[in-house]
């Protein structure tokens, strides 16, 4: 008589656990499904892949929203590993039919000073 009524508390007990351990699994993915994709996005971008994203978003706000929510979900599953670049980044963007325009400067470094294009025609030109 004794050992049925234990087995019934011990099982009662894991049922208590198991709806605790449900509700506190269930918290954790809301919460990242209300995180900002754009965050979480932000994570898996290495060198200049900020500034691929930040262009597109200021030049294309809602498809780049939506590019970014199916990466974040292949980040999620898992078929996206590697550290993203600016460079992978702006391919797939222009694999989708998106030209993001960057700002280019041509620069040259000579004797550790560095000048624009600019400056070394100016400079060109005046002497």
């Amino acid at each position: 008589m004794v050992d049925i009524e234990l087995e019934m508390l011990k099982r009662k007990k894991m049922r208590e656990l198991e709806r605790r351990l449900a509700v506190a699994t269930s918290a954790t993915k809301l919460e990242e499904e209300k995180e900002d994709p754009f965050k979480i996005f932000s994570r898996h971008l290495v060198g200049r892949g900020r500034e691929v994203l930040e262009a597109a978003r200021t030049q294309y706000p809602e498809l780049t929203m939506e590019i970014v929510r199916e990466l974040v979900e292949l980040i999620k599953l898992g078929k996206v590993r590697e550290p993203i670049t600016g460079e992978i980044l702006y391919s797939t963007f222009r694999a989708l039919g998106l030209r993001v325009r960057l700002d280019t400067k041509i620069v040259f470094e000579k004797h550790g000073e560095v000048k624009s294009l600019s400056q070394k025609l100016r400079e060109k030109i005046t002497d």
